[in-house]
């Protein structure tokens, strides 16, 4: 039997960053210890990670498809449709944003504006109700979602709810989302606490 290429053995969501990666370097505003969307508008991008740093406009906007706003002091997504804006060349693109490692207790409307939206990490966040979940039902490119480490984990059937609301993904928390996870009946309880009009 042939051996599996690397490239093949890799899951969805890991060649999907991989792609992403090579299209552009991402505009990395991370550790920037910024309170407000409004204030990493101001803040010089770093290539400690990536290796280099996207190109820039004529209008000092940078081409890109990749935006990563972790491990900032972020409390609110408040204003990032305005920061995409004002860093991004073409922002309807936008397909990976990250935003782990902040105090964000609400995913906010603005991000129903990125249609195109593939990877979005809030990992390590203040997220509690999982009707907040339900804003990304919109978003139906997004393949990759991960929300470990908010309060919203220690809801029973946590895993099974975000399955039931997002049939597309294909990566939950770094871990692939079974065909069997997607056929499974919604979850104890699921239409009394989902609200779809949310």
């Amino acid at each position: 039997m042939d051996a599996i290429p690397y490239e093949k053995s890799l899951s969805d969501y890991r060649r999907s960053e991989r792609q992403e990666m090579i299209i552009a370097a991402p505009l990395d505003l991370s550790f920037k210890k910024a309170n407000t969307m409004n204030e990493l508008a101001n803040k010089r991008p770093q290539a400690v990670r990536t290796g280099k740093i996207p190109l820039r406009t004529s209008a000092d906007r940078f081409v890109t498809c990749s935006l990563w706003l972790s491990n900032n002091l972020l409390t609110s997504m408040d204003g990032f449709e305005n920061l995409a804006k004002k860093v991004l060349d073409d922002p309807v693109h936008l397909s990976w944003l990250d935003l782990s490692f902040n105090e964000i207790g609400t995913i906010g409307d603005d991000i129903t504006k990125f249609p195109n939206l593939k990877i979005f990490y809030l990992h390590g966040n203040n997220i509690s109700n999982i009707n907040d979940i339900v804003k990304l039902k919109k978003l139906q490119n997004l393949k990759t979602l991960t929300l470990h480490g908010n309060p919203i984990e220690n809801l029973p059937y946590y895993r099974g709810y975000i399955v039931h609301i997002l049939p597309q993904l294909t990566a939950l928390d770094f871990s692939a989302v079974l065909s069997a996870e997607r056929k499974k009946p919604a979850p104890a309880g699921f239409y009394k606490i989902i609200d779809y009009n949310t």
